[in-house]
């Protein structure tokens, strides 16, 4: 089976409903035609697997689904490139010293040339860990520092488990001597006894550079070495008692031993993991005696500037507590150069790009401040915490302001307003409940009346009748109403922003350009070419990208992180074949440039831009639209 094959069943295994062959293709960077023709070659060989309808594409059967997952983790000889390396990296790192390159050869199914270039591919992917791949004696093996090998084996798995990473069971496939069940259940019994709190992601980090250590202790391959000078970060007494304890039950159920380096290691990683329980009840004026004022004066730097540049607040006593934790174990994992890997981030920044967004320019703080470079991984964390106050700030700043009219007859009208407010708490905001429409005169601001009775009044906003008995009906009518007043809003602000943004010298349709660094070069020479930014916007823009890459599945938004352009404006790109961007393939560039005044307008722009594009069918007709006119005209129609 191909290494794209078994990507598709890998992403159709989550998969609850029918999934269509572009969907597939925009998830995994395929083109339809490679889609539909795995997806046969697939069923030729697993007749029936895959269900095919008008739909699109099912598989029903996830037991017979995870058989032959299993089977092909385990029995089948790797047939990519990538595939061999990882298993000859496996090999030497997890199960076996050394290695006879000839019965390394007869393994994989290669010619001794063959392996000879997979070793040269080898040698370099090693550099970035600091070990050398060495043969003697026509034997291979692997050289380096010990913790070094072990980042190099997390690396690997990580990235072949990364999209279902939280699963012990695919995990288990790497670790046949152990039991990671048992393992699990020793961390988390030990962790409750001593009330500490650790996340799913850290928790199934933690054991698997546990079971990292144990591998490599049960196969005898650890390298003796003496306490590393360089461990400057002190572990604190309970951390070091949690790990004793959790390495001494280990070793009731598997014969392995933890060398002092490794101890250190594995209570870094965990130090920097968990939270005490009682941390996440402390009252906001205890903060400062528990992280110190460095983390203190940190938040609060972060806190100002991001007030200050983004219009966010980020004062919520129980999110500056939260985060503050987080980020005192944050900085030990940087000093410690400690890599916590997110399982989540390509969801995060593809799903939530304004959220990520705002996680790059809080880390670049951190940066600024520390001197400590932020990789992907940990910005994807910021987001998880910021998130959730952002979304709840926009729902806020996104609801309906409403007036419920309805005459006094006992208490009825309570009682309908409760219900209201009860389904539609997300949505609306009650400005106020009158009985008479005389009332509605007191009132200035609000989006719209509900009322039980007619009204003869000529009023700005929209009004709907309902009935007193609140049914079904009811709901839909006003549900259908909210909408109409939130895209009409929306809609309001877009034709008076769209032509104040978006320039005519600024649109480019099928530009020529061959990758990121043409499109940002063209653009921002546009830009700058045209009055509204200076000769170093070019360079902020780098910078940005330099911290984590502006795209966002098939679209790119590349920005500076700083609001410095004379005059707002976006210049336009699109590319109905895409061009390469980093990792991803990108058909439009959307390159802003706001002016600091226009500030409190990079959230609207932000979220527009990326709805408009995950609407399919606009975006198909996007890629096809050549003229600036048509271009403004389906962005204004597009909502």
């Amino acid at each position: 089976m191909q290494e794209k094959e078994l990507r598709i069943l890998n992403y159709l295994k989550d998969q609850t409903s029918c999934v269509t062959a572009s969907n597939i293709a925009d998830n995994l960077g395929f083109s339809i035609r490679s889609v539909k023709t795995y997806i046969s070659n697939i069923n030729t060989n697993y007749p029936n697997l895959i269900l095919s309808s008008r739909n699109g594409y099912l598989i029903q059967d996830k037991e017979r689904l995870a058989n032959i997952l299993n089977n092909f983790t385990n029995n089948d000889i790797p047939q990519s490139s990538k595939s061999r390396q990882a298993y000859i990296l496996k090999l030497l790192l997890l199960q076996q010293q050394t290695k006879n390159l000839d019965e390394l050869a007869d393994e994989l199914c290669i010619s001794p040339m063959t392996l000879m270039n997979e070793i040269s591919k080898i040698k370099a992917e090693l550099k970035n860990f600091d070990l050398v791949f060495k043969t003697k004696n026509n034997c291979a093996y692997i050289e380096g520092l010990e913790k070094n090998k072990k980042k190099m084996i997390s690396y690997l798995i990580y990235n072949e488990t990364k999209e279902n990473f939280i699963s012990l069971d695919l995990l288990q496939t790497y670790f046949q001597n152990l039991n990671l069940k048992v393992i699990k259940e020793v961390v988390i019994d030990r962790l409750l006894a001593n009330h500490y709190f650790i996340n799913d992601f850290s928790l199934t980090n933690f054991i698997l550079h546990l079971a990292i250590t144990m591998q490599r202790s049960l196969e005898n391959l650890t390298t003796p070495e003496a306490l590393d000078s360089s461990n400057n970060v002190h572990i604190t007494e309970p951390v070091s008692k949690l790990l004793r304890e959790i390495c001494d039950d280990l070793k009731k159920y598997f014969p392995v031993h933890f060398t002092n380096n490794e101890f250190y290691n594995l209570a870094l990683i965990l130090m920097t993991s968990i939270v005490n329980e009682n941390s996440t009840q402390l009252e906001y004026p205890q903060l400062n005696d528990i992280i110190g004022p460095k983390i203190c004066n940190l938040m609060e730097l972060i806190q100002n500037k991001v007030k200050e540049a983004l219009y966010i607040n980020l004062d919520n006593p129980d999110f500056v507590i939260r985060f503050s934790l987080h980020l005192c174990n944050m900085l030990v994992r940087l000093e410690s150069n400690i890599n916590l890997r997110n399982p989540q981030l390509l969801s995060i920044k593809n799903t939530y790009p304004y959220i990520y967004d705002v996680s790059v320019f809080i880390a670049n703080i951190i940066t600024e401040e520390t001197g400590y470079a932020i990789s992907e991984d940990e910005i994807a964390y910021i987001a998880l915490h910021i998130g959730v106050l952002i979304e709840e700030q926009k729902a806020l700043r996104n609801k309906v302001k409403v007036i419920v009219l309805c005459p006094r007859y006992y208490s009825t009208h309570l009682k309908l307003v409760k219900k209201i407010h009860a389904i539609f708490e997300n949505d609306i905001i009650l400005s106020g409940v009158i009985t008479t429409p005389d009332e509605l005169k007191n009132f200035s601001d609000y989006d719209l009346v509900i009322s039980t009775i007619h009204v003869n009044i000529c009023l700005t906003v929209p009004i709907i009748v309902i009935s007193n008995y609140f049914d079904n009906k009811d709901v839909s009518i006003i549900a259908n109403e909210i909408e109409k007043i939130k895209i009409a809003r929306l809609r309001s602000v877009l034709e008076k922003k769209l032509k104040f943004i978006f320039k005519k010298e600024l649109f480019f349709y099928n530009p020529g350009f061959s990758n990121k660094e043409d499109a940002i070069n063209y653009l921002s020479n546009a830009l700058n070419k045209f009055g509204y930014v200076d000769s170093s916007f070019r360079e902020k823009i780098y910078e940005r990208e330099r911290i984590s890459p502006s795209a966002y599945l098939n679209i790119a938004i590349p920005h500076p992180l700083e609001m410095s352009a004379f005059s707002t404006a976006i210049a336009v790109s699109i590319h109905p074949t895409p061009i390469n961007w980093n990792q991803n393939k990108v058909n439009v560039v959307f390159m802003l440039a706001i002016n600091e005044e226009d500030r409190i307008l990079f959230r609207d722009i932000f979220d527009f831009v990326t709805e408009i594009i995950s609407n399919k069918k606009y975006f198909q007709t996007l890629l096809k639209t050549k003229t600036y006119e048509d271009f403004i005209n389906l962005l204004i129609t597009s909502v």
